[in-house]
């Protein structure tokens, strides 16, 4: 009304008074106007400007109540009417345990501090209300019947104000302040449908939280785990298979040999003069001498075949597809000619050579453990002409050092 007054140039004074009052003195004359819903019986007492807005009669509860939906819920309960409104003359005239208030301020108030289990009120209003007193625990439940049309009073006869407030309000309407008004006065409110869309999108973010923290430490404790695993089936120096990748692998090839009928072979190596690096240029040699026999195991292999470090300077490689029990020498040859070259390590060309047995499938085991063990004693036989040999050159078995100052 205020912005009707200032497009259409009249002052305008606001009262606030009960229902009751008001009709009493728009009917006399002692105030000009007033929004009420109009209807057949008013439309005798006053003329009405064009309706501004429509607002169903609702139910409002607080929001810990989850008893009251229909007009049939309010059977025995305590319910809060504006004295002489629509709902208390048509709604609740058999409701036994009716309150009745002055005004919607004072209802709203006493329902909202727990005075009372509901109230029925124009919407419109009590939107407006419930606002402005930040009444936050009040809900809208239901709406009861249809919509009524609230329009502006005026006293019987008075057709130029009745004009100016028609015409003020299509002002309003075409520039869009009419709609601006209506949302920032009539706008807002909770009722339980948006409460329970509001539970369920809750509901939904938490439940989409809680699955993506559950898969950020899934997949930390898979990555972790697969560390894990890394870690215990590969040597931490060398990067091999360590031993209990090594039987698996073994297992695995005895199984496509017994269900191909190929051939196998598992060899076993020990590094001769690998101690004497060590002794005499330390640990951190003897370990970066250890990851370039590594490679150079690796060079000798197919990409099918196993090479594993079993153990110090002890390693295993398990040859499947075997053609020939020929090319299982041609490999031993190759594998102890590659390691009798010359090494650099930390600056000193190292000289080395390994010793090597050989185990075959069937001939010599038809399990991981006997195979395993025929060719650590084949390695073992072939090192004691190794040992004699040198005991009597006086190098004791280890390999030999010599001066350099070359870089790797």
């Amino acid at each position: 009304m205020r912005d009707i007054a200032d497009t259409m140039n009249f002052a305008v004074e606001f009262r606030a008074m009960p229902l009751a009052q008001v009709l009493q003195q728009l009917q006399t004359g002692e105030v000009d106007m007033a929004t009420i819903i109009s209807s057949p019986e008013r439309d005798a007492l006053f003329d009405f400007a064009k309706p501004h807005h429509l607002s169903p009669v609702v139910m409002i509860v607080r929001d810990d109540n989850s008893e009251i939906y229909r007009l049939e819920d309010l059977q025995n309960k305590e319910v809060v009417a504006i004295k002489g409104g629509f709902a208390h003359r048509h709604l609740l005239a058999g409701q036994r345990n009716l309150v009745t208030v002055a005004d919607i301020k004072t209802g709203l108030t006493q329902l909202s501090a727990g005075h009372h289990d509901a109230m029925l009120t124009l919407q419109s209003i009590a939107l407006y209300q419930i606002q402005q007193h930040k009444l936050t625990n009040m809900v809208i439940t239901g709406s009861v019947g249809s919509a009524h049309a609230y329009s502006f009073a005026v006293t019987k006869g008075n057709r130029a104000l009745l004009a100016q407030i028609n015409e003020g309000m299509s002002i309003l309407r075409r520039n869009g302040t009419f709609q601006q008004l209506h949302e920032k006065w009539l706008g807002g409110g909770r009722t339980v449908e948006q409460e329970k869309r509001a539970l369920i999108v809750f509901f939904i973010i938490t439940l989409l939280i809680i699955l993506i923290l559950g898969l950020v430490l899934w997949k930390w404790k898979t990555e972790e785990t697969r560390e894990q695993l890394e870690r215990a089936h590969h040597d931490a120096l060398t990067g091999l298979p360590a031993r209990a990748l090594l039987m698996d692998r073994l297992e695995h090839a005895l199984s496509h040999t017994r269900r191909t009928g190929a051939s196998m072979a598992v060899l076993f190596i020990d590094l001769d003069g690998f101690k004497s690096v060590n002794d005499t240029l330390g640990h951190a040699a003897g370990d970066l001498l250890l990851q370039m026999v590594a490679k150079r195991l690796l060079y000798c292999m197919r990409e099918e075949d196993t090479v594993a470090r079993f153990g110090g300077d002890e390693f295993v490689i398990v040859l499947e597809n075997i053609d020939h029990v020929g090319d299982i020498d041609m490999i031993a040859d190759r594998i102890l000619e590659t390691l009798q070259q010359p090494f650099t390590v930390v600056g000193q060309q190292v000289c080395i050579s390994g010793s090597l047995g050989v185990s075959l499938y069937p001939q010599n085991g038809t399990n991981a453990d006997s195979l395993l063990r025929h060719a650590d004693e084949s390695m073992y036989q072939a090192k004691k002409p190794l040992v004699t040999e040198s005991d009597r050159n006086g190098r004791g078995g280890e390999g030999g050092i010599i001066n350099q100052h070359d870089s790797i």
